[in-house]
């Protein structure tokens, strides 16, 4: 898998044009993969009570 998410990487710089120095690719590579890991876990859906735009305001809408 990890080699897999590194070509993954490579192919979305190559499809957004961007070229890293060489010095920061395992910089970018790490963040990638962090980035990845996020998606994985912002993926699942949350309970009703956990949503955040479910959250009750505090304060009355202002009426006009």
């Amino acid at each position: 898998m990890p080699e897999e998410m590194e070509l993954d990487f490579q192919s979305a710089l190559r499809v957004a044009g961007i070229t890293l120095p060489e010095d920061r690719y395992p910089v970018m590579l790490d963040a990638y993969r962090s980035y990845r890991a996020l998606v994985e876990i912002l993926d699942e859906p949350m309970p009703y009570a956990e949503e955040p735009a479910a959250a009750p305001r505090l304060a009355p809408s202002p009426r006009r």
